[in-house]
Order: structure tokens, then sequence, then C-alpha cells
């Protein structure tokens, strides 16, 4: 079951708009005082700016080796990762695109929360390791993901398929919806978005209010970061900042943000672009809370988004 308080937001419209009620616990207030003293500030400026730059993704915990059946295969060369259960399973497939800017790969967050994901939801998640910059640009990425897509639909009907991403793999996860949708390619059941990079430009005037409580992202390296995944391409495409692409005609989005997220300021535009167009969207805010949050399984205001996003794959 969701959350209480979650309610429609009329009558004639279904969407689900959920502000978390409760302050946020010790544990995130801690994390956010040791990220303000701690975490480099010109990170990503440094990563892109190394010789042979490579980025592997975080081995697959042993713990989730011996809990889930784990499949390897190639695709474009790259691997790709179909995690399921050892027991009953849902039918569900989830294509889960992880974040990192589209310079980082897999984290052992990601494999933390895709492990609780499926213990809640038996569904079975298919994650790429897809191309990253400066190595690779978005237009190798949809290359592989395309791939996937196809051969996913051909053994598992589109509406038991559902696309997620986190951060930069949520924009990554609308794009490919959104490319879809325009080549009539049959479309996936929903796409839960989880503060999802919507706009790599990063223009979006709100953005400078809310910066200043941001403890994990900044404006500059998100920009060069864009980029790069652009190469030579302009960053106002929708395949690179998806805010842009067609909203018309997509599977139901579902999006998680936190209020002390940069990436907020254009979460609420997209939320405001679709009810413009009387297109239903489901929408949880959780006050002062940071840059994906959800990642970090054991907090408790994770747990509650974890429980909303199973009650998601589940209907």
């Amino acid at each position: 079951m969701l959350v209480s308080n979650i309610q429609a937001q009329t009558a004639l419209d279904t969407s689900i708009n959920y502000i978390h009620q409760a302050a946020p616990s010790m544990e995130v207030r801690l994390l956010k005082f040791a990220a303000r003293l701690f975490l480099p500030k010109n990170s990503i400026l440094k990563k892109l700016g190394r010789d042979h730059y490579a980025s592997k993704a975080a081995p697959i915990p042993k713990q989730l080796l011996a809990e889930f059946t784990i499949d390897i295969t190639q695709v474009c060369g790259r691997n790709v990762y179909a995690i399921s259960p050892k027991g009953k399973k849902s039918g569900k497939y989830v294509l889960f695109l992880h974040g990192g800017g589209y310079i980082n790969n897999i984290f052992h967050q990601h494999w933390k929360f895709i492990a609780q994901i499926i213990r809640e939801t038996n569904c079975t998640f298919i994650v790429p390791d897809y191309p990253l910059a400066p190595a690779a640009n978005f237009k190798e990425a949809f290359a592989m993901l395309d791939a996937i897509y196809s051969a996913l639909v051909s053994k598992a009907n589109a509406t038991n398929i559902i696309f997620m991403g986190d951060s930069a793999g949520g924009g990554l996860a609308l794009a490919l919806a959104e490319q879809q949708k325009k080549e009539s390619k049959p479309q996936a059941n929903q796409i839960i978005l989880l503060a999802p990079w919507l706009d790599v430009r990063m223009t979006n005037p709100d953005i400078k209010e809310i910066e200043q409580h941001d403890v994990t992202l900044r404006v500059y390296n998100l920009v060069s970061a864009g980029k790069a995944w652009a190469a030579s391409s302009s960053t106002d495409n929708y395949l690179i900042s998806p805010i842009n692409g067609p909203l018309e005609g997509l599977p139901r989005i579902s999006l998680f943000i936190g209020t002390h997220d940069i990436l907020l300021a254009d979460c609420r535009k997209l939320k405001s672009l679709l009810k413009q167009k009387s297109i239903p969207m489901n929408y949880f805010e959780y006050p002062k809370m940071f840059h994906d949050w959800m990642m970090l399984v054991s907090l408790k205001e994770s747990k509650c988004a974890m429980t909303q996003i199973g009650a998601l794959i589940l209907e």
C-alpha cells in the first residue's frame, strides 16, 4: 500500500501528488552536514580532465550473487545484467538506467537499491552498462539501449516493461521513451524517474535559489558533463535534454525528487508542462532531501520511497 496521505489531484485526474510530511531524519541531517564538509566540489571537472578516463561498474555484492539469479550478456560490446529472483517471478521487467552524470558507472548503492526493489516486487531488472562520456556520447548509448529494448520486447510484452532511472539515468529513461514513441515503437508500461536530470543546460532560473541548499551537485560540473555527453550535438536535443522532447503519448510518468536538489527546478517544470497538456503524472516530493537519496536504502526516507516505487511496479 502507498503511504496514506497520497491523494488524486482532482476527481478527473488520477495522478498522485505526494508531499512527504515527516521532517528529515537525523541520519539525513548528519549526511548533509558531512557532505558539506568533505564532498569535493569539482569532482566531475577533474574526471573529465583525466587522460584515458575510464569508469567501470562497481562489482555486484556477494550477497546479491547468492540471493538472485544473475545473467550477464553483451550488447554492443558492453555488459547487460539481468537480475531476477530465484523463486517466483512477477513477470515484470524493469529496464534500469543508472545515474552518474553520464561519466560515472554503476555505484555499489545502485546494486543495493535494485536488490531491495526486487525483494519487494519479484520483478526482473535489466541493467545496461551503457557507454559513458568522455570516451563515448549519447549516440552510442542510444544504439545500445535501442537494441536492448527491442530484444526485451521480443520476449516480454511491452505492457510488462517499466523504464526506470536515477539522476542522469532518469533523463536517459525519459529520452528513450520519447525516442521509442517518435519512432512508433511499442511503448513500455510506465516510466519511473528518480531525481532525474532533465535538462543538461541547467538554465532554469529557479536553480540559483535551490543551489545554496544542495550539498552534492554544482551547476558548472553538470554543464561540463552535459556538453561531454552531447559531444558535437546541441544540448537542446531532446535525447540529451528530454524536457524538450515530445511528451504526448508517453507511458505514465512517476517522479521522485527532494527539495534540496538543484534538479528540482526542472522536475517541477516538467510537472507543470504535463499539467498544461492534461497529461497525468505521479509526483513525489520530499522536503529537504538531497540528490538521489533513495539509493541509500537504509534511510527512513528511502524505505518510504522504495515502498511507493514497489507499489507502482506492481500496479
